[in-house]
Protein backbone atom coordinates (compact mmCIF):
# COMPACT_ATOMS: atom_id res chain seq x y z
CA UNK A 1 0.00 0.00 0.00
CA UNK A 2 1.56 3.60 -1.05
CA UNK A 3 1.75 6.14 1.84
CA UNK A 4 -0.88 8.40 1.50
CA UNK A 5 -3.78 9.70 3.53
CA UNK A 6 -5.61 6.49 3.42
CA UNK A 7 -7.96 5.59 6.00
CA UNK A 8 -8.29 2.05 5.27
CA UNK A 9 -6.34 -0.80 7.30
CA UNK A 10 -6.34 -4.34 6.18
CA UNK A 11 -7.30 -6.82 9.77
CA UNK A 12 -7.68 -10.18 9.94
CA UNK A 13 -9.98 -11.73 12.79
CA UNK A 14 -12.45 -14.49 12.43
CA UNK A 15 -13.33 -13.59 8.47
CA UNK A 16 -11.69 -10.88 6.36
CA UNK A 17 -12.74 -7.36 6.56
CA UNK A 18 -11.33 -3.74 6.19
CA UNK A 19 -11.72 -1.96 9.52
CA UNK A 20 -10.95 1.71 8.84
CA UNK A 21 -10.62 4.78 11.49
CA UNK A 22 -12.23 7.13 9.61
CA UNK A 23 -14.77 9.35 11.89
CA UNK A 24 -18.19 10.61 10.53
CA UNK A 25 -17.37 14.05 12.00
CA UNK A 26 -14.28 14.07 9.20
CA UNK A 27 -16.92 14.25 6.72
CA UNK A 28 -19.09 17.29 8.26
CA UNK A 29 -16.27 19.98 6.49
CA UNK A 30 -18.65 19.02 2.99
CA UNK A 31 -21.66 20.72 3.19
CA UNK A 32 -23.46 19.42 0.24
CA UNK A 33 -23.64 15.92 0.85
CA UNK A 34 -25.89 13.07 -1.03
CA UNK A 35 -26.22 9.75 0.44
CA UNK A 36 -26.80 7.08 -2.12
CA UNK A 37 -28.63 3.45 -1.05
CA UNK A 38 -28.20 0.60 -3.17
CA UNK A 39 -30.67 -0.50 -6.18
CA UNK A 40 -33.41 -2.27 -5.19
CA UNK A 41 -33.39 -0.54 -1.04
CA UNK A 42 -34.06 -2.48 1.94
CA UNK A 43 -34.73 -1.12 5.21
CA UNK A 44 -30.88 -1.88 6.62
CA UNK A 45 -29.74 0.79 4.04
CA UNK A 46 -32.66 3.11 4.20
CA UNK A 47 -32.56 3.21 8.03
CA UNK A 48 -28.48 4.24 7.70
CA UNK A 49 -29.17 6.84 4.98
CA UNK A 50 -31.76 8.56 7.11
CA UNK A 51 -29.95 8.19 10.26
CA UNK A 52 -26.68 9.77 8.62
CA UNK A 53 -28.98 12.29 6.93
CA UNK A 54 -29.90 13.66 10.97
CA UNK A 55 -26.89 13.55 11.99
CA UNK A 56 -25.34 15.19 8.74
CA UNK A 57 -28.08 18.28 9.65
CA UNK A 58 -26.19 18.65 13.42
CA UNK A 59 -23.61 19.97 11.82
CA UNK A 60 -25.77 22.05 9.41
CA UNK A 61 -24.79 20.12 5.94
CA UNK A 62 -27.36 19.26 3.69
CA UNK A 63 -27.55 15.81 2.58
CA UNK A 64 -29.94 14.19 0.51
CA UNK A 65 -30.81 10.65 0.06
CA UNK A 66 -31.20 8.72 -3.79
CA UNK A 67 -31.13 5.92 -5.30
CA UNK A 68 -30.65 4.56 -8.82
CA UNK A 69 -31.44 1.56 -10.45
CA UNK A 70 -35.05 0.59 -12.61
CA UNK A 71 -37.53 -0.54 -9.50
CA UNK A 72 -39.11 1.50 -7.38
CA UNK A 73 -39.85 0.36 -3.81
CA UNK A 74 -42.85 -1.70 -3.64
CA UNK A 75 -42.29 -3.99 -0.17
CA UNK A 76 -45.05 -3.28 2.09
CA UNK A 77 -42.94 -3.14 5.46
CA UNK A 78 -40.63 -0.60 3.66
CA UNK A 79 -42.68 1.40 2.50
CA UNK A 80 -44.94 1.92 5.82
CA UNK A 81 -41.46 2.90 6.98
CA UNK A 82 -40.59 5.28 5.34
CA UNK A 83 -43.91 6.45 5.75
CA UNK A 84 -43.55 6.54 9.35
CA UNK A 85 -40.29 8.21 9.89
CA UNK A 86 -40.84 11.04 7.56
CA UNK A 87 -38.17 9.58 5.08
CA UNK A 88 -37.38 11.54 1.80
CA UNK A 89 -36.09 9.41 -0.32
CA UNK A 90 -35.59 10.37 -4.16
CA UNK A 91 -35.16 7.92 -7.17
CA UNK A 92 -32.96 9.68 -9.67
CA UNK A 93 -30.85 8.74 -13.16
CA UNK A 94 -28.12 11.43 -12.53
CA UNK A 95 -26.58 12.53 -8.90
CA UNK A 96 -27.65 15.59 -8.21
CA UNK A 97 -24.87 18.52 -7.34
CA UNK A 98 -22.64 17.53 -4.28
CA UNK A 99 -18.99 18.14 -2.58
CA UNK A 100 -19.67 14.32 -1.31
CA UNK A 101 -20.91 11.16 -2.56
CA UNK A 102 -21.42 8.77 0.56
CA UNK A 103 -22.36 5.05 -0.71
CA UNK A 104 -24.85 3.66 2.30
CA UNK A 105 -24.81 -0.46 2.72
CA UNK A 106 -22.80 -0.24 -0.61
CA UNK A 107 -19.69 0.48 -2.25
CA UNK A 108 -19.14 2.86 -5.30
CA UNK A 109 -19.15 1.08 -8.49
CA UNK A 110 -20.37 -1.90 -7.64
CA UNK A 111 -23.09 -3.62 -9.72
CA UNK A 112 -25.45 -3.51 -6.86
CA UNK A 113 -25.50 0.21 -7.14
CA UNK A 114 -26.04 3.33 -9.76
CA UNK A 115 -22.27 4.18 -10.92
CA UNK A 116 -22.92 7.72 -10.57
CA UNK A 117 -19.76 9.86 -11.52
CA UNK A 118 -18.88 12.43 -8.25
CA UNK A 119 -16.30 14.75 -7.46
CA UNK A 120 -15.68 12.58 -4.68
CA UNK A 121 -17.15 9.92 -2.65
CA UNK A 122 -17.17 7.94 0.70
CA UNK A 123 -18.12 4.36 1.37
CA UNK A 124 -20.02 3.06 4.43
CA UNK A 125 -20.64 -0.47 4.34
CA UNK A 126 -20.90 -4.36 5.80
CA UNK A 127 -20.07 -6.43 2.82
CA UNK A 128 -17.20 -8.02 1.52
CA UNK A 129 -14.82 -4.96 -0.19
CA UNK A 130 -15.58 -4.43 -3.42
CA UNK A 131 -13.50 -1.35 -3.90
CA UNK A 132 -9.69 -0.29 -4.72
CA UNK A 133 -8.38 2.37 -1.74
CA UNK A 134 -9.90 5.65 -1.56
CA UNK A 135 -10.04 8.52 0.80
CA UNK A 136 -12.63 7.86 3.17
CA UNK A 137 -14.15 4.35 3.69
CA UNK A 138 -15.60 2.33 6.31
CA UNK A 139 -15.90 -1.46 5.68
CA UNK A 140 -16.92 -3.97 8.02
CA UNK A 141 -18.20 -7.36 6.43
CA UNK A 142 -17.87 -9.65 9.98
CA UNK A 143 -21.02 -7.41 11.11
CA UNK A 144 -24.40 -8.56 10.50
CA UNK A 145 -25.98 -5.67 9.17
CA UNK A 146 -25.02 -1.35 8.16
CA UNK A 147 -26.93 -0.44 10.93
CA UNK A 148 -24.25 -1.96 13.38
CA UNK A 149 -21.90 0.01 11.24
CA UNK A 150 -23.58 3.36 11.97
CA UNK A 151 -24.28 2.44 15.60
CA UNK A 152 -20.87 1.81 16.16
CA UNK A 153 -19.24 4.94 14.26
CA UNK A 154 -21.95 7.09 16.38
CA UNK A 155 -20.71 5.76 19.40
CA UNK A 156 -16.98 7.02 19.02
CA UNK A 157 -18.44 10.88 18.02
CA UNK A 158 -18.50 12.83 20.90
CA UNK A 159 -21.57 14.74 22.60
CA UNK A 160 -23.47 11.72 20.69
CA UNK A 161 -25.85 10.38 23.57
CA UNK A 162 -28.44 12.40 23.42
CA UNK A 163 -28.79 11.57 19.60
CA UNK A 164 -28.61 7.91 19.81
CA UNK A 165 -31.37 8.71 22.68
CA UNK A 166 -33.80 10.04 19.89
CA UNK A 167 -36.65 6.88 19.73
CA UNK A 168 -36.48 7.56 15.74
CA UNK A 169 -32.67 7.11 15.80
CA UNK A 170 -32.80 4.20 17.85
CA UNK A 171 -35.85 2.33 15.62
CA UNK A 172 -34.43 2.95 12.71
CA UNK A 173 -31.17 1.36 13.04
CA UNK A 174 -32.69 -1.32 15.09
CA UNK A 175 -35.09 -2.19 12.47
CA UNK A 176 -32.01 -2.20 9.88
CA UNK A 177 -30.39 -4.54 11.86
CA UNK A 178 -33.78 -6.76 12.33
CA UNK A 179 -34.21 -7.22 8.43
CA UNK A 180 -30.44 -8.01 7.39
CA UNK A 181 -30.12 -10.58 10.02
CA UNK A 182 -33.41 -12.12 9.34
CA UNK A 183 -35.46 -10.80 12.26
CA UNK A 184 -31.75 -11.00 14.50
CA UNK A 185 -31.34 -14.48 13.90
CA UNK A 186 -28.56 -14.17 11.86
CA UNK A 187 -26.57 -11.83 14.06
CA UNK A 188 -22.87 -12.86 14.32
CA UNK A 189 -20.87 -10.35 16.02
CA UNK A 190 -21.27 -8.85 19.62
CA UNK A 191 -21.63 -5.09 18.25
CA UNK A 192 -24.83 -6.62 16.25
CA UNK A 193 -26.10 -8.11 19.86
CA UNK A 194 -25.30 -4.09 21.48
CA UNK A 195 -27.76 -2.74 18.99
CA UNK A 196 -30.38 -5.50 19.46
CA UNK A 197 -30.85 -4.51 22.79
CA UNK A 198 -31.23 -0.85 22.40
CA UNK A 199 -34.30 0.46 22.96
CA UNK A 200 -36.96 1.25 19.71
CA UNK A 201 -40.80 1.99 19.24
CA UNK A 202 -42.05 -1.83 19.99
CA UNK A 203 -45.41 -0.40 18.54
CA UNK A 204 -44.14 0.50 14.99
CA UNK A 205 -41.53 -2.83 15.05
CA UNK A 206 -44.64 -5.12 15.67
CA UNK A 207 -46.85 -3.35 12.59
CA UNK A 208 -43.47 -3.48 10.65
CA UNK A 209 -42.96 -6.99 11.44
CA UNK A 210 -47.11 -8.07 10.13
CA UNK A 211 -46.51 -6.14 6.90
CA UNK A 212 -43.84 -8.16 5.12
CA UNK A 213 -45.84 -10.65 3.11
CA UNK A 214 -47.46 -10.27 0.23
CA UNK A 215 -50.15 -12.49 -1.63
CA UNK A 216 -47.40 -13.75 -4.24
CA UNK A 217 -44.81 -13.85 -1.73
CA UNK A 218 -47.25 -16.08 0.34
CA UNK A 219 -47.23 -18.12 -2.92
CA UNK A 220 -43.57 -18.38 -2.81
CA UNK A 221 -43.47 -19.64 1.05
CA UNK A 222 -46.38 -22.65 0.34
CA UNK A 223 -44.12 -23.70 -2.75
CA UNK A 224 -41.15 -24.00 -0.82
CA UNK A 225 -42.67 -25.93 1.52
CA UNK A 226 -44.57 -28.54 -1.18
CA UNK A 227 -40.78 -30.62 -1.68
CA UNK A 228 -38.72 -31.66 0.65
CA UNK A 229 -35.05 -33.25 0.27
CA UNK A 230 -33.93 -35.66 3.31
CA UNK A 231 -30.50 -35.36 4.24
CA UNK A 232 -30.31 -37.89 7.35
CA UNK A 233 -32.04 -35.59 9.55
CA UNK A 234 -31.61 -32.42 7.76
CA UNK A 235 -34.80 -30.91 5.69
CA UNK A 236 -33.62 -29.20 2.25
CA UNK A 237 -36.58 -26.91 0.87
CA UNK A 238 -35.81 -24.75 -2.50
CA UNK A 239 -37.60 -21.17 -2.59
CA UNK A 240 -38.14 -19.07 -5.78
CA UNK A 241 -36.19 -15.73 -5.20
CA UNK A 242 -37.63 -13.91 -2.56
CA UNK A 243 -36.86 -11.61 0.30
CA UNK A 244 -34.50 -12.76 2.83
CA UNK A 245 -37.75 -12.54 5.61
CA UNK A 246 -39.58 -14.74 3.41
CA UNK A 247 -36.81 -17.51 3.77
CA UNK A 248 -36.72 -16.98 7.25
CA UNK A 249 -40.43 -17.27 7.43
CA UNK A 250 -40.54 -20.65 5.74
CA UNK A 251 -38.01 -21.75 7.04
CA UNK A 252 -39.63 -21.73 11.01
CA UNK A 253 -42.91 -23.51 9.53
CA UNK A 254 -40.24 -26.21 8.23
CA UNK A 255 -39.08 -26.48 11.39
CA UNK A 256 -42.35 -27.45 12.89
CA UNK A 257 -41.97 -30.99 11.48
CA UNK A 258 -41.66 -33.37 14.00
CA UNK A 259 -39.06 -36.12 12.13
CA UNK A 260 -36.30 -32.55 11.55
CA UNK A 261 -33.71 -31.95 13.59
CA UNK A 262 -32.79 -29.19 11.55
CA UNK A 263 -33.88 -27.48 7.94
CA UNK A 264 -32.19 -25.38 5.16
CA UNK A 265 -34.44 -23.26 2.77
CA UNK A 266 -32.77 -21.41 0.16
CA UNK A 267 -32.84 -19.53 -3.28
CA UNK A 268 -31.02 -18.92 -5.46
CA UNK A 269 -29.91 -15.59 -6.21
CA UNK A 270 -27.78 -13.63 -9.31
CA UNK A 271 -24.23 -14.43 -7.71
CA UNK A 272 -25.13 -17.19 -5.29
CA UNK A 273 -27.66 -19.17 -3.03
CA UNK A 274 -29.44 -17.69 0.10
CA UNK A 275 -29.53 -19.38 3.13
CA UNK A 276 -32.27 -19.49 6.07
CA UNK A 277 -31.12 -22.14 8.79
CA UNK A 278 -33.32 -23.31 11.66
CA UNK A 279 -31.87 -26.60 14.26
CA UNK A 280 -33.81 -28.00 17.47
CA UNK A 281 -30.87 -30.21 18.19
CA UNK A 282 -28.65 -29.94 20.67
CA UNK A 283 -26.05 -31.81 18.39
CA UNK A 284 -26.40 -29.06 15.54
CA UNK A 285 -25.86 -24.89 15.97
CA UNK A 286 -27.68 -23.02 13.34
CA UNK A 287 -25.01 -20.64 13.69
CA UNK A 288 -22.40 -23.64 12.87
CA UNK A 289 -24.24 -25.14 10.22
CA UNK A 290 -24.08 -22.10 8.27
CA UNK A 291 -20.35 -20.88 9.00
CA UNK A 292 -19.66 -24.31 7.70
CA UNK A 293 -22.08 -24.46 4.24
CA UNK A 294 -20.76 -21.08 3.42
CA UNK A 295 -17.05 -21.39 4.39
CA UNK A 296 -14.33 -19.85 1.59
CA UNK A 297 -17.69 -18.87 -0.46
CA UNK A 298 -19.39 -16.41 1.37
CA UNK A 299 -20.52 -15.95 5.10
CA UNK A 300 -22.75 -17.31 7.47
CA UNK A 301 -23.91 -16.34 11.15
CA UNK A 302 -26.87 -16.14 13.91
CA UNK A 303 -27.74 -18.51 17.24
CA UNK A 304 -27.60 -21.74 18.36
CA UNK A 305 -31.66 -22.07 16.46
CA UNK A 306 -31.54 -19.26 13.71
CA UNK A 307 -29.20 -18.70 11.21
CA UNK A 308 -28.73 -17.73 7.71
CA UNK A 309 -25.91 -17.28 5.41
CA UNK A 310 -25.00 -16.16 1.60
CA UNK A 311 -23.03 -18.94 -0.81
CA UNK A 312 -21.10 -17.47 -3.97
CA UNK A 313 -21.70 -21.24 -5.06
CA UNK A 314 -24.21 -23.43 -6.71
CA UNK A 315 -27.09 -25.43 -5.75
CA UNK A 316 -25.18 -28.64 -6.34
CA UNK A 317 -22.50 -27.73 -4.16
CA UNK A 318 -24.83 -26.58 -1.56
CA UNK A 319 -26.44 -30.32 -1.29
CA UNK A 320 -22.84 -31.78 -1.09
CA UNK A 321 -21.23 -29.32 1.61
CA UNK A 322 -24.33 -30.37 3.97
CA UNK A 323 -23.76 -34.11 3.40
CA UNK A 324 -19.92 -33.32 4.27
CA UNK A 325 -21.23 -31.87 7.13
CA UNK A 326 -23.55 -34.36 8.73
CA UNK A 327 -20.06 -36.55 8.32
CA UNK A 328 -17.33 -33.93 9.48
CA UNK A 329 -17.47 -34.12 13.25
CA UNK A 330 -16.69 -36.18 16.35
CA UNK A 331 -18.90 -35.74 19.22
CA UNK A 332 -17.62 -35.65 22.90
CA UNK A 333 -19.36 -35.56 25.97
CA UNK A 334 -17.40 -34.71 28.78
CA UNK A 335 -17.57 -37.46 31.34
CA UNK A 336 -19.88 -39.92 29.13
CA UNK A 337 -17.55 -40.62 25.71
CA UNK A 338 -14.37 -42.96 26.31
CA UNK A 339 -11.44 -40.23 24.77
CA UNK A 340 -7.46 -41.91 25.25
CA UNK A 341 -5.65 -39.40 26.53
CA UNK A 342 -3.04 -41.79 28.39
CA UNK A 343 -1.31 -41.64 25.54
CA UNK A 344 -1.69 -37.88 25.06
CA UNK A 345 1.39 -35.82 25.64
CA UNK A 346 1.06 -33.52 29.32
CA UNK A 347 1.45 -30.03 29.52
CA UNK A 348 1.85 -27.54 31.66
CA UNK A 349 0.47 -24.41 32.20
CA UNK A 350 2.39 -21.05 31.15
CA UNK A 351 3.44 -18.51 33.48
CA UNK A 352 0.95 -16.23 31.11
CA UNK A 353 -0.55 -13.19 32.72
CA UNK A 354 -4.23 -13.66 32.41
CA UNK A 355 -7.15 -11.95 33.51
CA UNK A 356 -9.67 -13.21 36.32
CA UNK A 357 -12.81 -11.38 37.90
CA UNK A 358 -14.92 -12.75 40.86
CA UNK A 359 -18.47 -13.06 39.96
CA UNK A 360 -19.52 -11.92 43.45
CA UNK A 361 -17.94 -8.64 42.75
CA UNK A 362 -20.40 -8.26 39.88
CA UNK A 363 -23.44 -9.63 40.25
CA UNK A 364 -25.94 -10.82 43.42
CA UNK A 365 -25.62 -14.85 43.33
CA UNK A 366 -28.60 -15.69 41.21
CA UNK A 367 -28.45 -13.15 38.92
CA UNK A 368 -29.12 -14.21 35.02
CA UNK A 369 -26.28 -13.26 33.30
CA UNK A 370 -24.92 -13.39 29.91
CA UNK A 371 -21.50 -13.16 29.32
CA UNK A 372 -20.61 -11.64 26.44
CA UNK A 373 -17.27 -11.88 23.63
CA UNK A 374 -16.17 -11.98 20.48
CA UNK A 375 -17.11 -16.20 20.37
CA UNK A 376 -20.47 -15.75 21.02
CA UNK A 377 -22.70 -15.31 24.00
CA UNK A 378 -22.47 -17.79 26.96
CA UNK A 379 -25.99 -17.39 29.06
CA UNK A 380 -24.66 -18.57 33.38
CA UNK A 381 -26.57 -18.01 36.51
CA UNK A 382 -24.73 -16.02 38.53
CA UNK A 383 -22.80 -17.86 41.95
CA UNK A 384 -20.29 -16.31 44.46
CA UNK A 385 -18.06 -19.29 43.97
CA UNK A 386 -17.45 -18.91 40.50
CA UNK A 387 -14.86 -17.16 39.07
CA UNK A 388 -14.27 -15.45 35.09
CA UNK A 389 -10.90 -15.87 33.25
CA UNK A 390 -9.87 -13.62 30.49
CA UNK A 391 -7.71 -15.00 28.53
CA UNK A 392 -5.20 -14.32 26.11
CA UNK A 393 -6.97 -12.73 23.27
CA UNK A 394 -10.08 -11.96 25.45
CA UNK A 395 -12.00 -15.47 25.79
CA UNK A 396 -14.05 -15.65 28.76
CA UNK A 397 -14.64 -18.39 30.66
CA UNK A 398 -16.10 -19.56 34.11
CA UNK A 399 -13.88 -21.52 36.75
CA UNK A 400 -14.37 -22.83 40.06
CA UNK A 401 -13.37 -20.66 43.17
CA UNK A 402 -11.65 -23.83 44.42
CA UNK A 403 -10.14 -24.96 40.88
CA UNK A 404 -9.32 -21.21 40.81
CA UNK A 405 -7.17 -20.93 43.91
CA UNK A 406 -5.55 -24.31 43.57
CA UNK A 407 -4.35 -23.51 39.98
CA UNK A 408 -3.24 -19.52 39.75
CA UNK A 409 -1.31 -17.24 41.56
CA UNK A 410 -3.86 -13.79 42.14
CA UNK A 411 -2.44 -10.59 42.37
CA UNK A 412 -4.01 -6.69 43.33
CA UNK A 413 -2.52 -5.73 39.79
CA UNK A 414 -5.45 -4.50 38.02
CA UNK A 415 -5.53 -6.40 34.42
CA UNK A 416 -5.92 -3.59 31.29
CA UNK A 417 -4.95 -5.55 28.41
CA UNK A 418 -7.07 -4.13 25.32
CA UNK A 419 -9.08 -6.62 23.10
CA UNK A 420 -11.36 -6.04 19.85
CA UNK A 421 -13.99 -6.44 21.56
CA UNK A 422 -13.84 -6.04 25.20
CA UNK A 423 -15.34 -8.54 27.12
CA UNK A 424 -18.48 -7.56 28.85
CA UNK A 425 -21.25 -9.32 31.20
CA UNK A 426 -25.20 -8.50 30.62
CA UNK A 427 -27.68 -8.19 33.37
CA UNK A 428 -30.46 -10.06 31.57
CA UNK A 429 -33.05 -8.44 33.71
CA UNK A 430 -31.98 -4.98 33.90
CA UNK A 431 -30.32 -5.10 30.49
CA UNK A 432 -27.55 -3.44 32.15
CA UNK A 433 -24.04 -4.21 30.40
CA UNK A 434 -20.09 -3.77 32.14
CA UNK A 435 -16.90 -4.53 31.18
CA UNK A 436 -15.34 -6.88 32.73
CA UNK A 437 -12.40 -5.37 32.92
CA UNK A 438 -13.42 -2.80 35.49
CA UNK A 439 -13.02 -5.79 38.25
CA UNK A 440 -10.36 -7.88 36.76
CA UNK A 441 -7.39 -8.49 38.01
CA UNK A 442 -3.67 -10.29 36.82
CA UNK A 443 -2.96 -13.85 37.67
CA UNK A 444 -0.73 -16.47 36.99
CA UNK A 445 -0.70 -20.37 36.48
CA UNK A 446 0.78 -21.96 39.89
CA UNK A 447 3.18 -24.77 37.36
CA UNK A 448 0.95 -26.78 39.24
CA UNK A 449 -2.04 -27.61 36.21
CA UNK A 450 -1.20 -30.08 34.43
CA UNK A 451 -3.35 -30.97 31.18
CA UNK A 452 -2.96 -34.46 28.97
CA UNK A 453 -3.73 -32.59 25.46
CA UNK A 454 -3.62 -34.18 21.11
CA UNK A 455 -4.52 -32.58 18.43
CA UNK A 456 -8.25 -33.27 16.39
CA UNK A 457 -7.78 -34.61 12.93
CA UNK A 458 -11.10 -34.15 12.23
CA UNK A 459 -13.89 -31.36 13.62
CA UNK A 460 -15.21 -32.00 16.71
CA UNK A 461 -17.74 -30.72 19.10
CA UNK A 462 -17.47 -30.81 22.68
CA UNK A 463 -20.24 -31.09 25.30
CA UNK A 464 -18.14 -29.59 28.38
CA UNK A 465 -19.11 -30.30 32.15
CA UNK A 466 -20.20 -26.47 32.02
CA UNK A 467 -22.41 -26.68 29.37
CA UNK A 468 -24.21 -29.38 28.49
CA UNK A 469 -27.13 -27.85 25.99
CA UNK A 470 -23.97 -26.31 23.65
CA UNK A 471 -21.10 -27.65 22.42
CA UNK A 472 -17.41 -26.12 21.63
CA UNK A 473 -16.07 -26.89 18.19
CA UNK A 474 -12.68 -27.33 16.89
CA UNK A 475 -10.98 -27.87 14.08
CA UNK A 476 -7.77 -29.91 12.88
CA UNK A 477 -5.13 -28.89 14.54
CA UNK A 478 -7.32 -27.36 17.61
CA UNK A 479 -6.48 -29.14 20.96
CA UNK A 480 -8.48 -31.47 22.89
CA UNK A 481 -7.41 -30.66 26.21
CA UNK A 482 -7.89 -32.76 29.63
CA UNK A 483 -6.94 -32.10 33.39
CA UNK A 484 -4.65 -34.64 34.24
CA UNK A 485 -6.21 -35.41 37.64
CA UNK A 486 -10.23 -35.84 35.71
CA UNK A 487 -9.85 -36.84 32.40
CA UNK A 488 -13.18 -36.58 32.04
CA UNK A 489 -13.02 -32.54 32.20
CA UNK A 490 -12.36 -32.07 28.45
CA UNK A 491 -12.79 -29.53 26.29
CA UNK A 492 -11.18 -27.84 23.60
CA UNK A 493 -8.62 -25.22 22.91
CA UNK A 494 -7.89 -22.78 19.32
CA UNK A 495 -4.32 -24.31 18.18
CA UNK A 496 -3.15 -20.64 18.30
CA UNK A 497 -4.09 -20.10 22.06
CA UNK A 498 -2.70 -23.25 23.56
CA UNK A 499 0.84 -22.52 21.82
CA UNK A 500 0.24 -19.26 23.69
CA UNK A 501 -0.58 -20.57 27.08
CA UNK A 502 0.58 -24.13 27.20
CA UNK A 503 4.33 -26.06 27.56
CA UNK A 504 5.16 -29.77 26.62
CA UNK A 505 6.75 -31.65 29.58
Amino acid sequence: MQKKQIHCIFLVLNEFFIFSEMKLSDLTSYKNIVLQVHDIPDADTVSCAWVLQKYFEKYNCKAKIVYGGKIKITKPSLLMFIEAMGIELQMVHELPPADLLITVDCQYGASNVENFPCKKFAVIDHHVSEIQENDFCEINSALGSCATLIHSMLLRENNIAEFLRNEKISTALYYGLYNDTNGLAEIRHPLDRDLAEAYYDKALIKKLKNANLTMPELSIVSSSLKKCEIVENIGLFKAEPCDPNILGFSSDIAMQVDSLEACVVFSNVNDGVKLSIRSCSREIMANELASFLCEGFGGGGGNLEKAGGFLKNSEEYLISRLKEYLAAFDKIYAGKTKVDFASAQRYKKLQVPVGFAKCEDLFQSGTKITIRTLEGDVDRIAEDNIYFMIGVEGEVYPILREKFEKNYIALNDEYQEVFDYPPAIINRATGRKQAISRFAKVCFANGEKVVRAKQVEKRTKVFTYWDTEKYYSGKPGDFLVANENDLGDCYIVNERIFHKTYELM
